[in-house]
């Protein structure tokens, strides 16, 4: 790749043809720029020619200059690809870039539009012979032929470089004409043009327009949203499809000579959403970037660990007769290989819980997507894909997480009784869709019920795993088997198929975790086998291989019909509670969104949501979506969170756990131990659902733990509970029995209000700032902290306590009103009455006659 200079337009365009790279195993790139010198563009080139490079990708500094060292690559038989640039020479192979003629064309019409139709405007060109600055001048002049009125007054070449156009706009404001507008041909000189224009005519109503609207910091999407440009035009770089072009030359495929790339106009209406698209297909290629340095990674290490077996076994060799080392050498190998087991798993299990935030923002918006009535057939039937797909792809990534918990021993057995036939069908109807596509005849041999007490989980598990590689390795127009049989105390499920089969040799390791035999169809993670095999043995069973004649493959799994040491009649009691938490989960779902819709429709006062997460996708999609119930706000981590948490006083948090800065759990714990926050529920959600991680979110005081990919109903239903459970404690405050028990903190914070407030009942001049600073809290904090456990505010609760302790004076007391008033902290017997009988519904006066209507005594 020979670049004619450097700048961040094609520093993108080399960082695009590097990740493409990723894909091809046989290219390999060499860059160079020459930095706007032609001569060492020419000496540059001829260097790659030297070396026998197979294709020359070549962006000329200008139309005439590189001519000849074009001419002595074709005499070498070397492919010229023309990018961005063209020259005079017409002995290329292919061209690819924008339509400058085009682009100067259509930002010819938009001046005119932004001018109104009339004015003075002026372009600064880039480098005088390049052809990108003569096809835009082109198009420029060609489009303002329509415009009379508007005058083109100047037109200078600069360089492409920002002080060039600083330097062309301070020439033209030499000769004293008024600018109305300035075109830059790239964005930088006509920054560089606003910066000269505004510093000599600060009052100047210029409009400044340029192109190659770039993503980056300083680039022209970001100007343009910032107010600096009034618009710019996208230069496209598409490296990517830039080296699809060369290797398709390379490889004698079919290509085009003149490939030109598709470009917009990017103004202020647009600007932001085109910059929201570039950030995210920025991050895309940063995790792509991450993800190819984690492979070479694991790859180095791969060969490292080749060469070092060779070693050994050429020390082995020729020290045989050592039995000593021999064992040593063998037990070296064990114990690497089962590091590197160990490796792998740990990183399918690391990616595994990454996947379950993308799985979120793909999996909750499909749901919504769907159940709306108004899309057509064809869309409900491509998000029907892509349910199924993101299905597919969350029971891949729990199938590692499962063998990673079998793995650590944290599996556990949930027995139940049940009819397993109707289950083996249910399972088999999952495959219906793949089978009908291959033309696979599936033949299900059940009897009529077949009871058994087992894990119904970690049975649809193994069948699953076995029918899905029946399917993948039996060829179009095969047949499966899926048997089911009993006999005695023990029954036994067969899957069979007529497809490839298994080399004889592999079938004594076709359940070893990550081993997978060589085939056209392999592309799995090798851990399918293994997990059957380790369900199968947690469940007392077991499972074998062996080919079917005359092709095909057979696997046979048999399990005692009864769980040994197991109570059925505790096995049973203990599904009947699921069955039951089951169904009072989704009453609760019904409900709350029942009720969520309710207090919309009545425009109810909106409870206030935190919303803490590193991830910016997921904080803006619970935003939108909680959004509709509740006021959202957001935090990127769990310190931020804290601040934000004391600040505002939330009624409820939601935060993920893993994050940087501060993670969840930590948040959690501090939230619950500062008397601010102390009350505040808090949510978390999570991508790793391992018991030991639940342990730890509810030993640091979280009030609900809900796993990635999550239901939106679900979460909503946990959000209305969890928040509606302030009301009981509120309860709890008040000295009801049914409230739930308040924190630590909040206990302790109770008992400090109470005696402060009895303290100075007395007090009329005692204020809530008083109050708030015996307390440690600022009057914004107390009001918050009280209103969120009592629903009242302090000068209620202050206010309701000296009128119940002057009730109680007027019956148990001869003392007049007027004292009463005083002595309960007053300010005088008139406003005492006033709020008496707001209070208790009858003069005070009257108090202990039997005529109040009001509150009773607590």
């Amino acid at each position: 790749m020979s670049q004619c200079s450097e700048d961040i337009w094609r520093e993108k365009l080399n960082e695009e043809l590097k990740t493409t790279s990723y894909i091809y195993d046989n290219v390999n790139l060499l860059f160079s720029t020459a930095r706007d010198n032609d001569r060492l563009q020419q000496e540059q080139i001829d260097s790659f020619i030297n070396r026998g490079v197979d294709l020359l990708i070549i962006s000329p500094n200008q139309v005439n200059t590189i001519t000849p060292a074009i001419e002595r690559a074709r005499r070498k038989g070397i492919p010229v690809v023309l990018f961005d640039r063209k020259t005079e020479s017409a002995h290329y192979t292919a061209f690819m870039g924008a339509d400058n003629y085009q682009i100067g064309r259509t930002m010819g019409e938009y001046i005119a539009h932004l001018m109104g139709g009339r004015g003075n405007f002026v372009e600064i060109r880039g480098l005088e012979h390049s052809s990108p600055s003569i096809d835009r001048h082109r198009g420029l002049v060609d489009a303002l032929r329509r415009y009379p009125e508007v005058r083109l007054i100047d037109s200078r070449a600069g360089d492409w470089s920002e002080g060039s156009g600083s330097r062309v706009m301070t020439e033209m404001l030499n000769s004293g004409d008024r600018v109305d507008c300035v075109f830059g041909q790239n964005d930088r000189m006509a920054l560089g043009a606003r910066k000269v224009l505004m510093d000599r005519q600060p009052d100047s109503k210029a409009r400044f327009v340029g192109i190659d609207a770039l993503a980056t910091p300083g680039g022209g999407i970001r100007e343009v949203k910032d107010g600096r440009l009034d618009a710019s035009y996208i230069y496209p770089t598409r490296g990517d499809r830039l080296l699809q072009l060369a290797v398709n030359i390379l490889e004698h495929k079919p290509y085009k000579n003149e490939n030109l790339l598709e470009s917009a106009i990017v103004t202020p209406d647009n600007a932001e959403v085109m910059l929201m698209q570039a950030d995210e297909m920025r991050l895309q290629v940063d995790n792509l970037k991450q993800l190819h340095a984690h492979v070479d990674r694991f790859l180095a290490r791969y060969n490292y660990q080749k060469v070092f077996l060779i070693l050994i076994i050429l020390v082995l060799s020729l020290l045989i007769i050592v039995l000593f080392l021999f064992y040593r050498g063998l037990s070296l190998r064990r114990r690497m290989a089962e590091e590197t087991a160990n490796a792998k798993l740990k990183f399918f299990t690391n990616v595994s819980h990454e996947l379950r935030t993308p799985l979120t923002l793909i999996t909750a918006p499909v749901e919504q997507l769907a159940a709306d009535d108004t899309l057509t057939d064809g869309q409900r039937s491509l998000l029907g894909v892509v349910k199924r797909n993101t299905d597919i792809l969350l029971r891949l990534v729990n199938e590692i997480l499962d063998f990673r918990k079998v793995q650590n021993g944290k599996m556990t057995v949930h027995l139940a009784h049940f009819d397993l036939s109707p289950a083996l069908r249910q399972w088999t109807a999952m495959f219906e869709p793949a089978m009908k596509k291959k033309s696979l005849t599936l033949h299900i041999e059940v009897p009529d019920h077949l009871f058994v007490l087992s894990d119904g989980y970690k049975l649809e598990r193994i069948c699953y795993n076995l029918l899905s590689n029946s399917v993948k390795y039996t060829p179009e127009g095969g047949e499966i088997w899926i048997r089911a049989t009993q006999s005695g105390d023990r029954f036994a499920i067969v899957v069979e198929d007529t497809g490839i089969g298994i080399p004889e040799d592999k079938l004594k390791r076709i359940f070893e975790r990550f081993f997978q035999v060589e085939t056209p169809y392999t592309n799995g993670t090798g851990v399918g086998l293994a997990l059957v095999k380790a369900f199968t043995e947690m469940l007392h069973g077991t499972v074998t291989a062996a080919n079917r004649q005359p092709q095909g493959a057979r696997f046979t799994i048999e399990f005692p019909v009864s769980q040994p040491n197991s109570d059925a009649s505790q096995t049973a009691g203990v599904e009947e509670t699921e069955r039951q938490m089951a169904h009072e989960e989704a009453v609760d779902t019904q409900k709350a969104n029942a009720e969520m819709l309710t207090a919309s429709e009545k425009q109810e006062p909106r409870k206030r949501i935190l919303v803490v997460d590193d991830n910016a996708d997921i904080r803006a999609y619970l935003a939108s979506w909680l959004g509709k119930y509740y006021q959202v706000s957001s935090a990127a981590d769990g310190r931020e969170g804290f601040e934000t948490a004391r600040r505002e006083a939330p009624d409820l948090v939601m935060s993920d756990v893993m994050m940087p800065v501060m993670d969840g759990l930590e948040l959690c714990r501090r939230l619950k131990s500062d008397v601010t926050t102390s009350h505040i529920p808090v949510l978390l959600l999570t991508a790793r659902d391992m018991d030991d991680s639940r342990a730890d979110a509810y030993n640091c005081g979280a009030d609900g733990y809900i796993v990635k990919p999550f239901s939106e109903d679900v979460l909503l239903a946990r959000v209305k509970n969890l928040i509606d459970s302030r009301q009981q404690l509120r309860d709890a405050f008040g000295g009801g029995s049914d409230g739930l028990n308040p924190t630590k903190e909040d206990k302790k914070f109770t008992v400090k209000l109470r005696e402060a407030i009895q303290q100075h009942l007395d007090d009329s001049d005692f204020s809530v700032e008083q109050l708030g600073g015996e307390l440690g809290l600022s009057r914004a904090q107390l009001y918050r902290k009280v209103k969120a456990m009592t629903g009242q505010s302090p000068v209620e609760i202050l206010r309701e306590a000296r009128l119940r302790r002057a009730d109680r004076l007027l019956a148990m007391t001869d003392k007049t009103v007027a004292e009463i008033a005083y002595e309960t902290g007053f300010s005088s017997p008139s406003y005492f009455t006033k709020c008496y009988k707001d209070y208790f519904g009858c003069p005070p006066k009257d108090a202990g006659k039997g005529n109040r209507k009001g509150k009773e005594q607590p």
